[in-house]
């Protein structure tokens, strides 16, 4: 059976693939871009180079975002 995919599914599994843009991380962890910019220097976040483009991984955003969530005491 063939299954289309819409454009949003086919979005998320480019970045997946191709790794996210330092604007996408940066809306995804809900910071400003010089936010993200100090927790790539100070190397909270690694990155890589795809087609002369520095990206994150969608892994290593997750992995940063569960490092700085905030605690509760619930």
């Amino acid at each position: 059976m063939l299954r289309h995919l819409s454009s949003k599914t086919k979005r998320h599994q480019s970045m997946l693939r191709q790794g996210t843009s330092l604007v996408q991380a940066a809306r995804f962890l809900g910071v400003d871009q010089s936010t993200l910019y100090m927790a790539l220097q100070k190397g909270q976040i690694p990155t890589s180079r795809r087609n002369g483009r520095t990206v994150i991984s969608q892994g290593a955003l997750m992995d940063y975002q569960a490092r700085n969530r905030p605690y509760t005491n619930s």
